[in-house]
């Protein structure tokens, strides 16, 4: 009786153990997928940093383009605003020589008519002249 006690209790035993170990290996089981899932988890995750670093390196190649542009365009509006402001000068210029010009004109219109008048005198005091000098021969 008392070896059929023992056997009783060792599988008894037997049968925890069985179960336990069941129990156990399940466990292991399930965090064997999920430390896979973590795993898969992970490595998309890396595949997305390394499509945003790469999106990121390619806006600073864009920022730094438009960086670029943007400087080169400040340097062709400064040279276009110096361009303007020399035409503007000359422009000036041209017109206060114009002005000149223009007054120079009226002044010789002036004394061309002037001499005019003066040749009409002249004229007047020669035909004047020739009547005296006929008169006396």
């Amino acid at each position: 009786r008392g070896f059929a006690v023992v056997a009783d209790e060792v599988r008894s035993l037997a049968s925890r153990t069985r179960q336990a170990t069941d129990e156990i290996s399940g466990m292991i089981a399930s965090i064997q997928q999920q430390t896979g899932n973590a795993i898969s988890t992970m490595q998309q995750g890396n595949v997305l940093m390394q499509e945003g670093l790469s999106r990121n390196a390619k806006v600073a190649a864009a920022l730094a383009q438009i960086d670029e542009q943007s400087r080169s365009a400040g340097h062709q509006f400064a040279a276009i605003t110096t361009a303007t402001q020399e035409q503007s000068s000359t422009a000036t210029m041209l017109s206060s020589n114009l002005q000149s010009i223009a007054m120079a004109n009226s002044e010789q219109r002036e004394v061309v008519s002037n001499l005019a008048i003066t040749a009409e005198e002249l004229n007047s005091l020669a035909s004047e002249l020739r009547l005296e000098v006929d008169r006396f021969r």
